[in-house]
């Protein structure tokens, strides 16, 4: 049975309830009058070559009044993590994996339930008082192709078959006051929505949540089965109704402790469209060039007093893998756990590369590493753009890279112990051949490395000559001082 603390909760649907627990835990960084043209994403890149990575939140910004803010280095934390999925702020590495992994296993959806009263609606734009550019969106990266409002957002749309509502995590280009561009990787489910208005001749309605809590941006970032909403997902992950209002416009559902909140609707892009990007995305490179992409129509901004934008400018992988990486990997660990596919003791994305996966394993028979590598390229976080699974064995501590180095040096044979398979890619994916792209041919390949002990030796192969850990408890506890701390 899952339970949580009431103060958890709250900073899981409040974004200022978080901040304030972050803030008490030291892990808030405050900065004045950075600017938004660049000076804020460089800020925050460099906070993130740091360790540990504090969240910073900007205010003061040149050219906008004292409280409009822009928060990022969001979840750059376990506890950051921790308080967005309203679990206990003491879990950190599979410890934390593995809690996230047993609620997704119990987890029933649960319903939203609509609020009358909403601090996301203290504030309501609609016609000429609409200007997105009231709101201090920056611009991340020198050769970024505009400001870019959302970046840690969710956006939100319904089928217009089913009335399914989805939440995404799409880039978001400020154009003009009234116009944002959008695009989402086709494939993913907001592109899919949408593609059934636009084949029809219609707009698709959008709502944009451009300042969101921080459990929301979770559950839009992880993969969920088509029907299933992420308001539902999230209220069952935890094990509350979502409160939310509703667009006036739209009739489409937002959190009502969303900070920032744009409604409009998407015309079919060969009716309307606008050149969008470049810009500077997960792999580390300026991916997708410019191309003209749909646009929605802002038509009604809703917004708190004092509202703040969230921001997540894609940098190199290894600086912010960490954001989905505790609900990515347990929901990859949950997949295979209803797969039967059994003994998977952990799974992990080392923050060197976000889309490497290590899986710790004990084997249970021949082919059981190699089929613990199909079933992570199986589930919707680990089949997109992966470039390499390694499988090891459950001594191995799947957390600390050197360890799974060692693992791969030691126990994986390059030649009989890979297989090369052929995976889904985005056109962000740098290693897509133009040709490639104008085939519409997004694949790319990646690697199962097998880095187990043979399963048919594996009670021969020699043995592993370190400390082990009973001991190692016993002389550390005996030593303690002599190491600052008891490890």
């Amino acid at each position: 049975m899952m339970t949580n603390h009431p103060t958890r909760l709250e900073g899981a649907l409040d974004l200022r309830a978080f901040l304030a627990e972050v803030k008490a835990a030291g892990e808030l960084q405050e900065i004045s009058r950075a600017h938004w043209n660049l000076e804020i994403g460089a800020l925050t890149e460099l906070f993130a070559e740091q360790t540990p990575t504090p969240a910073l939140l900007f205010d003061e910004i040149p050219d906008y009044p004292h409280g409009r803010r822009v928060l990022s280095n969001v979840l750059f934390s376990p506890l950051r993590q921790a308080l967005a999925l309203g679990v206990s702020t003491d879990l950190r590495g599979i410890p934390l994996v593995q809690e996230v992994k047993n609620r997704l296993a119990q987890l029933k959806p649960i319903a939203p339930e609509e609020v009358k009263d909403a601090p996301v609606v203290q504030n309501v734009a609609q016609g000429n008082d609409v200007n997105v550019l009231n709101f201090p969106a920056p611009q991340w990266h020198e050769k970024d192709g505009g400001r870019y409002i959302g970046t840690f957002d969710a956006v939100i749309c319904r089928d217009r078959d089913s009335g399914y509502i989805n939440a995404g995590t799409y880039r978001v280009q400020v154009h003009d006051e009234k116009t944002v561009g959008l695009w989402i990787i086709p494939g993913k489910h907001g592109n899919l929505i949408a593609q059934k208005y636009w084949s029809r001749g219609e707009d698709c309605p959008f709502l944009i949540l451009c300042g969101v809590p921080p459990s929301m941006i979770l559950a839009s970032a992880v993969g969920i089965p088509w029907g299933i909403s992420e308001f539902d997902f999230l209220g069952g992950l935890l094990d509350t109704a979502i409160p939310i209002v509703k667009g006036s416009a739209t009739g489409l559902p937002m959190p009502a402790f969303a900070e920032l909140v744009l409604e409009g609707v998407a015309p079919p892009p060969e009716k309307v469209s606008r050149p969008e990007g470049p810009f500077g995305e997960w792999p580390g490179y300026y991916a997708s060039g410019t191309i003209d992409r749909p646009v929605v129509r802002v038509s009604t901004i809703y917004h708190r007093d004092d509202p703040i934008i969230t921001g997540d400018p894609p940098l190199k992988t290894y600086l912010n893998t960490d954001i989905y990486m505790h609900i990515r990997a347990a929901n990859i660990w949950s997949s295979m756990e209803r797969a039967g596919i059994p003994d998977v003791k952990g799974v992990w994305f080392p923050r060197q590369g976000r889309f490497v996966v290590v899986v710790a394993i004990r084997q249970r028979y021949s082919g059981h590493a190699r089929q613990v590598g199909y079933g992570v390229l199986a589930t919707r976080d680990g089949g997109r753009d992966t470039r390499m699974i390694v499988v090891v064995d459950d001594d191995i501590d799947i957390t600390n890279i050197n360890d799974v180095l060692w693992a791969m040096a030691s126990r994986w044979d390059p030649k009989r112990q890979s297989e090369m398979v052929d995976v889904p890619a985005s056109d962000l994916n740098p290693t897509v051949t133009p040709e490639q792209k104008a085939a519409n041919d997004m694949v790319s390949s990646c690697i199962i490395v097998d880095a187990c002990r043979p399963y048919g030796r594996r009670n021969e192969f020699p043995a592993v000559s370190s400390v082990s850990s009973e001991y190692r408890q016993m002389v550390l506890k005996q030593w303690a001082h002599l190491f600052g701390k008891q490890l």
